[in-house]
Formats: structure tokens, sequence, C-alpha cells
């Protein structure tokens, strides 16, 4: 699988040997809000405040999580499961010079990575999926575009420090 960059605003598909299984838009710039359509629901990614430092997860109007940062600068993608109970996934930045995030479950066990394809000087990234040991309830494709949402919000904050 990979990430193609469609917009400096940070839209992206997800594309599986050349199929696109999705697209997520941005609302606009500066908004943040963010839909796509994927396995027939409708996601929506909305900002809760104004600093981007908590972002709720909606699918089919239904709130099902939310990203937030951890006291270490990683990247916190909560979400519930069917039952109520809460999963956590950790999003970390590995590398310095070529963007490698990497996704962790509750366990600390590696589910997949998203390596940066473009050079650092580039506006947006393309990722390809390295995937790793993935065993989640969580339909790969959500949580993949929940990471690269989570990876965009990572760089702007970062390059506006």
């Amino acid at each position: 699988m990979k990430i193609i960059s469609t917009a400096v605003s940070g839209g992206f598909k997800l594309v599986n040997d050349k199929e696109e299984i999705c697209e997520l838009v941005y609302n606009n710039w500066f908004s943040g809000k963010a839909k796509t359509f994927i396995n027939r629901n409708s996601i929506e990614i909305k900002p809760k405040n104004i600093w981007t430092s908590r972002v709720d997860i909606f699918k089919n109007e239904r709130k099902i999580g939310d990203i937030t940062f951890n006291l270490k600068g990683h990247m916190v993608i909560r979400l519930m499961k069917p039952n109520g109970e809460e999963c956590n996934f950790l999003l970390k930045n590995k590398a310095k010079w070529k963007l490698r995030f990497e996704v962790f479950n509750e366990s600390n066990s590696h589910q997949f990575s998203l390596n940066s394809v473009n050079k650092w000087t580039k506006l947006n990234y393309d990722y390809d999926i390295e995937m790793a040991e993935y065993n989640s309830e969580f339909a790969i494709e959500e949580l993949i575009v929940y990471c690269v949402y989570a990876a965009n919000l990572y760089l702007a904050i970062i390059s506006a420090v």
C-alpha cells in the first residue's frame, strides 16, 4: 500500500496495487477538518480546538476516538472498539532526514511503518507502507488514514515551532 499526496494542504490517497482505496480531503488550507469515505463508512476528522492539540475522529457521525500528543512528543490515536473498550496506537517519528513514522499498539508491538519517499524539502509527503505484524480488530485502511492525518498534524506542529 502507498499514500500519495494530492494537495499541499495535506490531502492524500490511499492506494493498493494502483487501486484507490480512499481519498482524504481537507475542507480548506487552515481548518484541519478532513473527510473520506472508506469501507462503506463516512470518516470525518475535526480539530477540537484552534491549536489542533486534540483532534476528534467521527465514523458515520459518531465519535469513535481522537488524536493527541503525549508528553514524549508522540502522536496517540485512541479508538473505541465496538464493545466500548478503548484501544491506543502510538505514532513515532523514527528518522531525522527522511521521515519514517512507526505505529505501535498498546503492547508496544510494531504494527506498520510509513516511509517517506520524498525529499524533506518538499511541502507534501508520499509514503510507502511497510507492514509489520498488524493484529488489531480495526480495519488497517482506516488506521492508516488516521495515522497519516496524525503524521501531517505532527509535521505542521513541528514546522511551526
